[in-house]
Formats: structure tokens, sequence, C-alpha cells
């Protein structure tokens, strides 16, 4: 019998053992920290509705700060023994790697080069979206992209968490109270709130990110068991979607149902599928507006666009002229599909949906100068849409004119660099108080509301440059590998969903996390498929 001394690991080896146990362990702690940011901001609030923004905004810095000092800490030492190994260290980034590392480093320049160093550090108070929020963002994506392994475990609590907070919406909409947060509130402060996450603003920003993601299973799924769990997630996030009351969040909803609409024609199957989703909202809506009448809010007053989904003749005929389509394509799901028509379909959705905007935008121009006179001016003027001014869109017609002056009026190191994170409401207190004092009174004008513009103003021309960068980036690279998981056509919506609705919201802690929890997961499944890791169960891929 021989005896051999055991060979021994070479440092080289040892070191790569070494890396791959701390980025094992770096993986779980990321999945631990994001799922217990996933619970608590579904739920946490200390004392129901008041304040509640702040309560949530505490105990998301408190998970940032104690798990990703935990992350981080290994990640030094990851990065210690990668340097060791005599390959070099993998340094892939993407074009939306790429926009996020600009855009924190132009968020950084902007609090220096704004000059509200304590204010640009947290944010205002109550939106908290100042410098360390930005980071904990680029933290998030930029994280899970490379070590988010347990991706599928996040979002598993990240949807199990939203389908809870649905429901509870849908209760509340009914005035049916499990949970106690309506205790003490009039009518029109009922009105006002939804479920756990509060303001009816702020909680369909919530609602417009996570609802596509169990679209997406739902729409492209294999196995029946996924198909009837995200069915009944869909169904209940289109109740809520419904009778949430903001007009924003069906703007979002035409954004990923576009992104949908656009991968779902190039099967039989998805396109079925797509038929059946548009079935599902309208037939929500009409339910929806039914169960509410049992349970009646007096104060409730419908936006433009709830009332003719709960209440509207038109969505009466859409809903019935779904059904029909669905069953006939059903009835034709054994004829041969011409994919070249359906393309050719798409192309002309997506023209009539430019064409839509084009001609709304020049509506509103015509109008509000008075050039549109007779049955067609009257008709419009009914619609607040069609009619600029101060008022227009809650109030937005005026504070859109302000910050788009605050930004026309800035230094050239301002345009270019901004004024710091959050801290619109410091520069025009500053620079703008009295006018500002004129329009809005002791109310203190924390944002432009639109994220776009906001950005732009906060973190200059750079930053906002790159910020937008971010999500078209993704949304253009996710689409293009949809084929390699469905899940990257979920991450597409969700981007182009909080895109639309941000055009009239803003940054904040119920929304933002998420959807940068969203892009990272996106961005992991394609590094994933080029290290050629398995990232879904096999077969549930679309377009093969």
């Amino acid at each position: 019998m021989e005896n051999e001394m055991e060979k021994q690991p070479t440092a080289e080896e040892s070191s790569l053992n070494n890396r791959k146990r701390i980025a094992s362990a770096m993986a779980y702690i990321l999945a631990v920290t994001l799922s217990v940011m996933c619970v608590l901001l579904a739920f946490y609030a200390q004392d129901g509705y008041h304040q509640i923004g702040e309560a949530k905004f505490a105990v998301y810095k408190v998970t940032m700060l104690f798990g990703f000092s935990a992350f981080l800490g290994l990640g030094a030492v990851y990065v210690f023994f990668s340097l060791r190994e005599k390959k070099s260290w993998e340094r892939n980034l993407s074009v939306t790697d790429y926009c996020v590392l600009a855009y924190f480093l132009f968020s950084t320049i902007s609090v220096a080069s704004g000059g509200f160093f304590e204010n640009a550090l947290w944010g205002s108070f109550g939106w908290n979206m100042g410098w360390m929020s930005q980071l904990s963002f680029a933290l998030i994506y930029l994280a899970l992209s490379r070590f988010g392994e347990h991706y599928r475990a996040i979002l598993i609590v990240y949807c199990g968490s939203a389908f809870c907070v649905f429901g509870m919406g849908v209760l509340h909409r009914m005035l049916i109270d499990p949970i106690g947060f309506y205790e003490g509130l009039q009518g029109f402060q009922m009105a006002q709130f939804l479920s756990t996450v509060g303001q009816a603003t702020w909680y369909a920003s919530y609602l417009v990110v996570a609802l596509p993601v169990g679209m997406a299973v739902f729409l492209f799924a294999k196995k029946t068991g996924w198909r009837v769990i995200s069915g009944v997630y869909t169904v209940v996030g289109f109740a809520s979607l419904a009778t949430q009351n903001s007009d924003s969040a069906f703007f979002a909803m035409a954004a990923f149902m576009i992104v949908f609409f656009w991968v779902c024609v190039e099967k039989r199957e998805t396109l079925n599928r797509f038929v059946e989703i548009c079935t599902l909202f309208l037939a929500s809506g009409k339910v929806m507006y039914f169960l509410m009448k049992a349970h009646p809010n007096p104060d409730l007053h419908y936006d433009f666009i709830t009332s003719l989904v709960l209440e509207g003749t038109t969505t009466w005929i859409l809903l019935g002229m779904c059904m029909i389509l669905s069953l006939f394509l059903y009835g034709r799901r054994d004829r041969p599909y011409s994919l070249a028509g359906m393309l050719w379909l798409r192309r002309a959705v997506l023209i009539v949906v430019i064409l839509a905007v084009v001609v709304s935008v020049g509506l509103i121009v015509l109008q509000s100068r008075g050039f549109l006179t007779g049955s067609l001016g009257e008709k419009l003027s009914a619609v607040s849409y069609f009619n600029w001014g101060s008022e227009w869109g809650n109030g937005r017609g005026r504070i859109w004119e302000f910050s788009v002056k605050v930004f026309m009026e800035e230094s050239v190191g301002h345009k270019l660099f901004g004024i710091g994170p959050d801290c619109f409401s410091s520069y025009t207190a500053a620079v703008h108080g009295e006018e500002a004092a004129l329009f809005w009174g002791e109310k203190i004008l924390t944002n432009a509301h639109n994220e776009w513009l906001n950005t732009l103003i906060n973190t200059g021309i750079f930053g906002g440059a790159a910020y937008i960068g971010i999500f078209v980036s993704a949304v253009g690279r996710f689409l293009r590998a949809r084929r390699e998981n469905f899940l990257l056509v979920g991450a597409a919506a969700s981007a182009a969903s909080y895109m639309a609705y941000n055009f009239f919201c803003y940054q904040q802690v119920c929304c933002t996390p998420f959807i940068f929890l969203l892009l990272g997961i996106g961005e992991y499944i394609l590094k994933a498929r080029r290290r050629m890791q398995p990232i879904w169960e096999k077969g549930q891929t679309s377009g093969k």
C-alpha cells in the first residue's frame, strides 16, 4: 500500500475557495436584508397613519445600515482574496452599471455643488431622499446584480407582502378595517389613506411597481400552480388598482401593459393570456364598483379615470369586447399563427400610442390657448386634463412651471451638477422664498412632483441624464434578453411603470428601493446567463 501525501491546495486555489465561501455568505446576508426590508416597508407603522412615511424610513435606514454593514465588511475581504488570485478580478460592467455608478457620482458632487450639506445628507423631513438614500439605492442594485443568488426567495417575500398589502387596500375601499388603521378617522381621511402604506399616492406607487412582477408569472409561466397563484395575485392587484383613485397609476398601467403586449404578441398562448389579463382588469373594476356600493364612503370622490373604470359605459363595452376576443382566440388555438402579421400589429399599436400622446399634448396646448372653439372646445373644457393652468393635475401645473423657472434661473454650476439630493425645498426657500410663499403660503414645496424634473434640478444635467439612463438602458437590455427568463419582462414592465408613474410623482421609500431591487435582480439574471448558471426552472422561458 502506497503512502501518498495528500495534495495540498495551492495559494491560488485556497484563495478561490475562500472567496467562494465569502460570496455565499454575502448572498445570504443580502437575501435576509432585502427580505426584511420588503416586509418592514410593507407593514411597519408606529402610530397608524400618523407620520407613517417617517416610520417606514426609520426602519428602512436601520435595516440598510445593519444589513449592508455586514455585507460590505465581507465584501472588503472578498475583494482582498480576489486581488490575490492570478486571474484578473472580474469587472464586467454593463451600460446600466455605468449609469448607476455615474448617477451616484454626480449625486455626490451635487452635495458639494449645492451648498446645503446638512439637508443633502438625509434629505427633507417626510421624504428623506438625500445622499444616504441614493447610496442605498445604488448599493441595492450593485449588490443584487453581483450576489443575487437567492433572488427567487426575495421575490417570493416581496410579492407575498405585496399581496397582503393589496388585499388590505381592497378591504379599506369597502370600509372594512381588520387592522384598526381607520379607527378615529373621518370619511375624507379614509378616502386619502389605504392599506398599511399610507397616503393613496404613496400606496399607488408601491402597487404599480409590485403588480407587474406577478403579472409576468401569470403571462409566461408554464406550470399551472404558478399560474393559479399569480392569477389570484393579479386579480387582487387589479381590484386595488381600479379603486386606489390616483389617475397617475393608470398612466403607469398603460406603460406596463404596452411592455407586456410587445412581448405577448410573439406567441399565440401568451397573446391569449394578455387578453385574459385585460378581461380580468375590466371585470375587477366592475366587481369592485358593486362591492363598494354595498359599503359606500360618501367622502370618496373618484378621479376621472377611476370613475371611467368603475362606472363608465365605455369600460362595460370594452369588457364585452375582451371576453369575445378571448373566446375567439381560444377557439383558434389549433390554427396556424401568423407571427409576421402580429408583429405588424405590434408596430401599429406603438404608432397609435405615440400619436395619441402627441395629439393629446397638442389638444392641451390648443385648448389652453383658446384656439379650439365650438363643440370640440366645449367637450374638452369638461375634461380637466385638457385645460392647462395652475391647478392642472391637482396643482402640478403651477408646480411644474415654478420648477422649470427654478432650473432656468440657476447658475451654470447648479445646472450642470445640481443643488443636492432632496434639496429642492432648501434651495427654493433660499433663492425663491417670496415667490414660493406667495403660491403655497406656509406649506413647503419639497419637490417638483415629477421625478425626472426633480432629479434634473437636484443632481444637475449630468446626474439627471445618468438617472434616466439607468431605467432606459435596463428596459431595453431586459427586453432584448427576454427569451432567457420571463422575469426580465416583469422587471422591464415594473421599470416602465415606475417611469410613467413618477412623471407625476417622486422618489420615496415605499417604491424607489423596490424598483432598484427589481433592476438588480434583472441585471443578476443577465450576468448569470453569461456565466451559464441556472437562473429559473427549466422550460419556463418565453418565446421558445
